[in-house]
């Protein structure tokens, strides 16, 4: 319920809050039984496995008792958050059919397995005390025995996901993935736009267009696919206020004087304590004979400055946008979703429909006023949204890496109502004020709305062979000449010259301290969704000869002919003191082991009768929200 909502009603919703806690409270042991007791008419069907269905109390049984043996085990090893999985429908589904996989092979899920996990990973130091003070969350809802169970039951879920162990990985296979990482390769590509093409098709019959229409008109769009898409996706429209945090905080710091730097340490200065190896209350009948150790004032004031300035910063823009959040924006969004209110009412009714709305509110001259920065965006799908200049970085919460949701994600849930204030945070330190002016929900177009996309299409899907035959023929012309392109253009085509890169590179984070960081993909520059089939072309041309490949939607075919290659150093991964044999020896078999679980589980599903297309209830909800 939006929050503007809860601001008219507030004293009504909290007695009701009030007593559903009680009623809640008092039906918390008959809930789970009546859930559990089978379909009856509200047990919703989520899958069916070995032939019989899968109904979403025995999910939520699974994830309650996933959550159990999570939390105990994040309570008892903090870095390790969430190893037995997520509560997502998918895992959830995988994790019943790895739970019929162990009953077959006959893996038990008991106490005494639970305790002797247990032992084992905490190498024995597991022991009573410990034990009950992390099962105290969970002493109102279960045993101890029960914990144990669950605790049991997950170990072994794990062990079958990873039951094939450690894959082979040959000497070659680390040389290839340090190959990737280390050897660069640049290439002269040659662009072949197929819309160059168009032209030479002719023009689609009606019929053509009607059937093309109609094949997919409840389709959505995606510029990764080859494939046209006619369905008009969720769109929104943003206005947004904004403030430099970091701009502001220099200006603050430029005039910060040396009293107010004091002032600020002594009002501070326990934060800046020097470590000591004696434990603070060495005298617990005198705190007064180990007073702290603390950095003088001339070692810190350096911190200081910066740190106060943002402070500063930081307080003017709160006062500013809660300002304007308190003062204009939520009494519009109240009016505006009191009229809404009473129009909803008046419908269930059957009552004429004649309620005022307020009048548009001009927040450009707001920020004027208020001396803040005003931008609108057009209307946006979630796509465009993701991409939508500096905004589309920000997180929803008042701090940077807040890790709340992002843009893209907070304003084009349809949950989230028109003219509801939302503040957001990017990683610069920029502030928004943010609220959603337009939502139209995704809708199919009538043929006539998207002719033009539609006959495009169709002479794409033409123009695509006769410009792979084109690239085919120059790709033979240059290879002729010995495989070089020297030229800017070739036979009016524009060529590209990449700089030397990787395949793949380090990025992203390991999902544990124990891991290694993952490898990712280099983009490569000027060729936009690259996918598999130029990635193959590009990093394998050999020299004199050449390659020709597309990018993702076939929109372009690309000429590949190598520039030149810095291979990598084979003795140089093998070198006793800068060599990185164990870090690929570990990434390579970390990778394959991935791919070999997930072959695993794929053919553990296929096996349970799920099918390949099955998409999870989660899944679909969220997709049918954001796209319809």
């Amino acid at each position: 319920m939006p929050f503007e909502v809860f601001r008219r009603n507030q004293r009504v919703l909290i007695a009701v809050f009030g007593i559903m806690a009680m009623i809640s409270f008092v039906l918390s042991d008959s809930l789970p039984r009546l859930l559990n007791a089978g379909n009856g008419g509200r047990d919703q069907e989520v899958a069916k496995l070995y032939g019989k269905s899968v109904y979403r109390s025995e999910l939520n049984e699974m994830a309650r008792q996933r959550s159990r043996a999570n939390q105990f085990l994040n309570g008892l090893m903090p870095y390790m958050r969430d190893q037995f999985g997520s509560l997502k429908d998918r895992e959830l589904v995988d994790a019943l059919i790895l739970e019929h996989e162990a009953d077959r092979l006959g893996m038990t899920a008991t106490p005494a397995v639970g305790r002797e996990w247990l032992k084992t990973i905490t190498q024995g130091r597991m022991n009573r005390d410990l034990f009950e003070m992390l099962y105290s969350r969970f002493s109102s809802e279960i045993s101890q025995e029960q914990l144990l169970t669950d605790i049991a039951n997950q170990v072994r879920i794990r062990k079958v996901r990873g039951l094939l162990g450690y894959p082979m990985v040959t000497p070659y296979d680390v040389y290839e993935s340090y190959r990737d990482q280390t050897e660069r390769v640049a290439d002269k590509i040659v662009e072949v736009p197929v819309e160059n093409f168009l032209t030479k098709v002719g023009e689609p019959s009606d019929a053509e267009i009607k059937t093309l229409y109609d094949q997919y008109k409840d389709v959505l769009p995606d510029p990764s696919r080859e494939t046209p898409g006619f369905k008009v996706p969720r769109q929104v429209q943003v206005e947004f206020l904004s403030l430099d945090g970091n701009a502001k905080a220099r200006g603050y710091r430029d005039k910060l004087t040396d009293a107010e730097l004091q002032t600020y340490y002594e009002n501070h200065k326990t934060e800046f304590k020097v470590p000591s190896e004696l434990p603070d209350d060495l005298f617990a009948d005198g705190a007064s004979l180990t007073p702290p150790v603390l950095q003088p004032f001339s070692e810190v004031k350096g911190f200081l400055a910066p740190r106060l300035a943002d402070e500063k910063a930081q307080t003017e823009i709160n006062e500013t946008f809660n300002r304007i959040r308190d003062e204009v924006l939520i009494p519009f969004a109240d009016e505006y979703l009191s009229a809404l209110d009473d129009q909803e009412d008046a419908k269930k009714q059957g009552a004429k429909v004649d309620v005022k709305f307020p009048d548009p509110l001009d927040l450009k001259a707001v920020a004027q006023k208020a001396g803040v920065n005003y931008e609108i965006t057009p209307l946006l799908s979630r796509d465009e949204a993701e991409r939508y200049g500096q905004i589309s970085t920000a997180e929803v919460g008042t701090t940077r890496l807040s890790g709340g949701r992002k843009f893209s994600d907070e304003f084009t849930d349809p949950k989230i109502s028109l003219y509801e204030p939302v503040e957001l945070t990017d990683i610069l330190g920029t502030r928004f004020l943010a609220r959603k002016v337009k939502d139209e929900a995704p809708r199919v177009p009538p043929l006539d709305e998207v002719k033009s996309d539609v006959i495009l299409a169709w002479k794409q899907s033409k123009a695509r062979p006769l410009a792979e035959k084109a690239a085919e023929a120059l790709a033979a012309q240059i290879k002729d000449k010995g495989g070089k392109i020297a030229e800017d253009k070739v036979d009016g085509y524009r060529v590209i010259s990449i700089p030397p890169i990787t395949r793949t590179q380090m990025g992203g984070m390991p999902s544990s301290p124990f891991e290694p960081t993952p490898q990712v993909e280099t983009t490569i520059p000027e060729v936009p969704l690259a996918g598999d089939a130029f990635r193959d072309a590009y990093f394998g041309v050999k020299p004199g000869e050449t390659d020709v490949a597309p990018n993702l939607p076939k929109t372009v075919y690309y000429v590949v002919a190598l520039d030149r290659r810095e291979p990598a150093n084979f003795t140089q991964l093998y070198d006793p003191i800068k060599g990185e044999e164990f870090r690929f020896k570990m990434l390579t078999t970390e990778e394959a082991g991935r791919r070999q679980d997930d072959n695993w589980m794929a053919w553990l599903r296929k096996q349970a009768g799920l099918p390949a297309d099955w998409v999870p209830a989660d899944e679909a909800k969220k997709d049918l929200a954001a796209n319809g």
